[in-house]
């Protein structure tokens, strides 16, 4: 089977010949000289850089399944001003509106290469009537062409997966207010809170149904989850509504939709497969996540498919090969238990850490035959 096969049949419940293999080598490129990705952009990696990444699993024998490109688009209300860009080393992203305005500012790291937030849209309680009024006047377009050159241009390499925006809640956390503010919110605005979240899920709902409607193989949703700011019980309070009516758009058109959890592991890979998710993406067991190997299928089941699996600090060249070695196959024991098993560095290969070794892991799976 090519990359693309593998992926597909473990997706759509087949077994592949052997485990599938792929990698996010986005953050490793833009660390090694592949330049900064702009976040305003809404093409994923930025389309300049998409022939660059191509080359890189070219290179180590990787699929390549994310950062290819966002393929929808945003039509915000004529009331609504938007402005994003760069001054500086700082970007901002704005939105004026006639019942106010709020900013979010972003500050380059010559350290981490990437734009740690610095300055949340969300200040205070009022700035979630300006957040509402923009998400209830959104509208959402499909882009297909955009999809379709970027399908072809992955071939065999891989299978480009569609992604569905952040829930409210994923929002808030992770761009609007952040995890502090967030939880002040929740306690003493729960009112004008879960108002502002049922807004911007119900914009979101549009998306996901454009996706699934399309051309699309696999959809792929991200509210960056980890067990220690999403717990399984505040998933089900604030996100159980949404994940279950955005499972359900998919699978109405026989599409399955993965979810992105690069942190903290335990209890989320169930409550995730009980919202309907087929998979759990970038999953990092320990010593960088919480569980091992075994005790990840125990939990999410023979059915849920796990993607990730090597720490991506094993990717360094001071961790001895017998160790990185161990925990690759450690991974690829898993499929003795069931074949909706991928193989990747969760999340991420990190800057400093060596391709060779990706291509190590790959040949290690292409010789894991199920």
């Amino acid at each position: 089977m090519t990359p693309r096969e593998r992926l597909l049949a473990v997706y759509t419940g087949r077994t592949p010949d052997s485990v599938a293999s792929l990698a996010d080598l986005s953050y490793w490129h833009a660390g090694n000289g592949g330049g900064k990705f702009i976040p305003g952009k809404t093409d994923g990696a930025n389309r300049d850089k998409v022939a660059a990444l191509l080359a890189l699993h070219q290179r180590t024998g990787a699929a390549i399944h994310v950062n290819l490109g966002s393929f929808y688009r945003e039509h915000h209300h004529d009331s609504v001003r938007v402005q994003s860009g760069i001054r500086g080393e700082i970007y901002c992203h704005r939105f004026e509106t006639p019942v106010g305005a709020v900013e979010e500012q972003r500050e380059w790291s010559p350290v981490t290469f990437s734009w740690p937030i610095t300055h949340h849209m969300i200040q205070r309680a009022e700035d979630l009537k300006v957040i509402r009024y923009v998400f209830e006047r959104l509208r959402y377009s499909a882009n297909w062409d955009l999809f379709r050159e970027v399908d072809a241009q992955v071939g065999e390499l891989g299978l480009p997966l569609v992604q569905v925006p952040y829930t409210g809640m994923g929002f808030f956390m992770s761009r609007y207010a952040g995890v502090e503010q967030t939880v002040m919110l929740a306690e003493d605005e729960p009112a004008e809170f879960e108002a502002t979240l049922a807004a911007i899920n119900a914009a979101h709902a549009q998306v996901c149904r454009l996706m699934a409607e399309g051309p699309s193989q696999v959809l792929i949703h991200s509210d960056n989850l980890t067990s220690d700011t999403h717990s399984p019980r505040w998933v089900r309070r604030y996100s159980a509504e949404c994940y279950r009516a955005m499972t359900r758009i998919a699978h109405e058109h026989g599409k399955p939709i993965v979810t992105h959890i690069d942190g903290r592991l335990r209890g989320l890979l169930a409550a995730t497969r009980d919202l309907g998710f087929d998979g759990a993406d970038a999953a990092t067991p320990a010593p960088w996540g919480d569980l091992t190997p075994a005790e990840c299928r125990a939990e999410a089941g023979p059915g849920y498919i796990l993607s990730g699996g090597v720490p991506p600090s094993s990717f360094h060249r001071d961790v001895p090969l017998a160790v990185f070695d161990a925990q690759v196959e450690a991974w690829l024991e898993l499929r003795h238990q069931s074949p909706a098993l991928i193989i990747a560095p969760g999340d991420q290969l990190p800057p400093d850490g060596e391709l060779d070794r990706v291509t190590r892991m790959v040949q290690m799976a292409e010789r894991a035959r199920h």
